[in-house]
């Protein structure tokens, strides 16, 4: 209930800021964009995923290649040629000679190498589609960390903005109560350079304001693109509910890159019989129908037959392929245990991180409220000559902390959200 009454809070402080500064800069209509537009841009425009697509469709090629064995190899030639021979009477006379065929190569039986390579070239685009959606799901989170950014930055600039238009009024202040002589010079030069501070952490802002959306634009695919726009933020942010025994069973079943590895450990496992073929012999079909002379009408002549091929031995090229196709299926079995192994470790730092953002904001929430308050007794005190500027200048920076510790640790829970979903293989 208390994350829930924080988030609420902090929808309510950043639309009000929102609507402060929106008073004191441009009107000019923007292109408004959510994440889910950003999203879906991203997943048309950004290059590597399209590349990703290319190279999947690729290997759906090479499927089909793969079982090209099982049909009719049929080729056709022509030749012509002119010549002649020596003899001991001497020269014959020059002729002409014409040939042509058509040619059929029918494989009857392999022992399994078509068919092993055929299933090998299948899990392998299986596998491919599985390295695209993980591409896919982590080019989302790298969109919503440039989202964020986006926002988070939008955030801090209000902050400093507002910042900046407190010190103002505190140099107008010291300024006439300097000049009725109420207080002293230090007021007046001390809120200058307190004034100054704020306009440098404004301008700092702003242009890492500037890099976020360029990053963003990266993310998207948009690197060239020059109208000007703008991002929101959802109210409704992500409740936290998943306990972390369902993080690792969806990670199990969800994450694309496990899938990919045992895939390729399946792949593996099939490799050691391919290559065990090469001990096997494989049986051929062939027949031919041509036409050869030295003059037209050509004569024809056909045939037909069967052929066996046996490796008798192939100077130990067999036995050392089944060697390395049994070294790589440890290899890709280990490659399966790590990949286990590192989804456990990132559902559980995911998961922790999301408690931890999740307990922060609570306290992050009264702190601010703290600091508002502290910061408009101060500036009362100030007024009615009881206090000094010492006290307004350190509640102002207390207040500034405060709040941008309040939106880091709202932002930070977004994110952390967005993170286990990563680690769960979800966008």
């Amino acid at each position: 209930m208390k994350i829930k009454n924080s988030i609420l809070l902090l929808s309510a402080f950043l639309a009000f800021s929102a609507a402060v500064y929106a008073q004191n800069t441009q009107t000019d209509a923007k292109t408004v964009l959510t994440l889910q537009d950003c999203i879906d841009i991203t997943l048309k425009n950004n290059p590597a995923i399209a590349s990703s697509y290319a190279s999947q469709e690729a290997q759906r090629n090479r499927v089909s290649q793969s079982k090209s064995s099982y049909l009719p190899q049929v080729d056709a030639n022509a030749n012509y040629s002119r010549g002649n021979s020596k003899t001991v009477a001497g020269w014959n006379e020059a002729g002409n000679n014409y040939s042509s065929s058509i040619n059929a190569k029918q494989l009857i039986y392999d022992f399994g190498q078509t068919g092993l390579s055929s299933d090998i070239q299948k899990n392998t685009y299986y596998s491919s589609v599985a390295d695209t959606k993980n591409l896919i799901v982590n080019t989302v989170y790298e969109l919503k960390e440039a989202y964020y950014a986006v926002l988070l930055a939008k955030q801090r600039k209000l902050v400093y903005q507002q910042s900046v238009e407190q010190y103002e009024e505190q140099l107008k202040r010291a300024k006439g109560y300097y000049d009725v002589g109420t207080r002293p010079k230090i007021d007046v030069t001390t809120a200058e350079v307190n004034l100054n501070n704020a306009k440098l952490n404004l301008i700092q802002t702003e242009s890492l304001l500037k890099k976020s959306y360029h990053i963003l634009l990266n993310v998207m695919g948009l690197y060239d693109y020059d109208e000007d726009f703008d991002i929101t933020m959802n109210d409704n942010l992500p409740e936290f509910t998943l306990t972390e025994e369902d993080a690792i069973n969806t990670a199990m079943k969800n994450r694309q890159d496990l899938l990919s590895y045992r895939l390729k450990l399946e792949n593996a496992r099939q490799n050691i019989k391919l290559s065990q073929t090469g001990y096997a012999p494989s049986i051929n079909a062939n027949g031919s129908y041509g036409w050869s002379g030295n003059d037209f009408p050509l004569y024809d002549r056909w045939s037909v037959g069967a052929g066996i091929s046996i490796p008798l031995f192939s100077g130990f090229s067999t036995y050392n392929k089944v060697k390395e196709a049994r070294n790589n299926m440890l290899s890709a079995y280990y490659n399966l245990t790590s990949t286990e192994q590192k989804i456990f470790l990132d559902i559980k730092k995911a998961y922790l991180n999301v408690e931890d953002s999740k307990s922060k904001i609570p306290v992050a929430e009264i702190s601010r409220t703290r600091a508002e308050e502290n910061y408009q007794l101060a500036v009362g005190r100030y007024k009615v000559g009881v206090g000094n500027y010492i006290e307004v200048k350190d509640a102002e920076a207390t207040l500034s902390d405060a709040k941008l510790s309040y939106i880091n640790a709202v932002f930070d829970y977004i994110l952390s959200i967005a993170a286990l979903n990563k680690a769960m293989g979800i966008q």
